[in-house]
């Protein structure tokens, strides 16, 4: 993707969060069908998506992407990171703030072992 493609996109989820952030407020009677848990977990990922789309992917086009060394072990870091992450969330009782943080983190581990993971695949087809 280009970096006019991932701002178009990624200041369409800002406005379209600041929308829903307004119409939430407004609107305390409305809810999802879902647990709070489950709302907070969506949460995060979709700040994660905006992070990605507003500064990880056009700043590092920007600067020139550093090629990343494809690791096997930081990939199941990174995947056991977005697990534990996940089982410790939905082992707690309580839903607070720190569940939108984990699901930032799940997102996160889930999307860097990926990248990680497909860096380290494409090495092995090069030696070969």
């Amino acid at each position: 993707m280009n970096r006019k493609t991932t701002l178009i996109i990624g200041v369409s989820l800002l406005i379209i969060a600041i929308c829903f952030i307004g119409y939430a407020v407004n609107h305390p009677e409305a809810a999802f069908p879902w647990s709070n848990r489950v709302t907070f977990m969506l949460y995060g990922i979709y700040i994660w998506l905006i992070f990605k789309f507003l500064l990880d992917i056009p700043i590092l086009q920007k600067i020139g992407k550093i090629p990343l060394k494809g690791s096997l072990l930081r990939a199941a870091i990174y995947f056991s990171l977005a697990v534990i992450c996940f089982i410790i969330e939905i082992s707690r009782e309580k839903v607070d703030i720190y569940t939108i943080i984990k699901g930032f983190a799940v997102i996160c581990g889930m999307d860097l072992g990926i990248e990680y993971f497909s860096v380290w695949m494409k090495q092995k087809k090069r030696m070969r």
